[in-house]
């Protein structure tokens, strides 16, 4: 059982033929466990001839120091913010882009993702879009105007990648709103839906969230 640092506990998957899988499972308390894990698997791989794919490491607990005091406590102020200040300065945020995905298990077509583009992006003004579709399975759609842009790209089976960017009028609420008219009357569903501020000057902060 691993219990405490430095003892881990990996699993390692060794394939060739179907008849010959099988796993290696390895408990260390080596210090350098990785280093030591790649000479391993090398090895194996050399004297059997099978592929090996480190699918699991798991780390013991790190020893707890009863009553633990710290020789110097550290606080905020302790640090220096020259860098975080100077890259706080530096942004420019000017827009928000949101990728969203989504999925279903009943067919699609290209109208279909057509019609719920022109839909969903009602919100907007002066849309403009443009379709293609001449190559491979699929289709990549793009809708523009003069604040923004959406582009919308399926597999030809059922996934379905949306990347949504405006300058201006665009937060949660309204994404969420964009998502739920695209959905419709399709059986999509979100599986992925992340977002972030872009601009220029290393820009990790939103644009409400500045003073600029």
């Amino acid at each position: 059982v691993v219990t405490s640092d430095p003892s881990v506990y990996v699993e390692v998957a060794l394939y060739g033929t179907a008849d010959d899988d099988f796993k290696l499972l390895l408990v260390s308390e080596h210090d350098d466990i990785v280093n030591e894990l790649k000479v391993v698997t090398k090895f194996v791989e050399r004297t059997t001839g099978l592929e090996s794919e480190v699918r699991l490491i798991n780390g013991g607990l790190w020893k707890k120091q009863e009553n633990f005091r710290a020789s110097h406590p550290y606080s905020p102020d302790d640090y220096d913010k020259t860098s975080p200040l100077e890259q706080w300065k530096s942004q420019h945020p000017l827009g928000l882009q949101i990728i969203t995905q989504m999925e279903t298990k009943y067919p699609l077509s290209k109208d279909v993702l057509t019609k719920s583009l022109r839909r969903a992006s009602k919100q907007f003004r002066l849309v403009k879009i443009e379709e293609y579709d001449d190559l491979g399975d699929g289709c990549v759609l793009m809708a523009t105007w003069t604040e923004g842009s959406v582009f919308v790209l399926w597999d030809g089976r059922g996934h379905v990648d949306i990347n949504l960017f405006a300058y201006e009028g665009l937060d949660e609420e309204e994404s969420e709103a964009f998502n739920l008219r695209f959905r419709g009357d399709t059986s999509l569903r979100v599986v992925l839906y992340d977002e972030h501020p872009r601009g220029f000057g290393r820009v990790v902060n939103y644009k409400h969230d500045s003073d600029r």
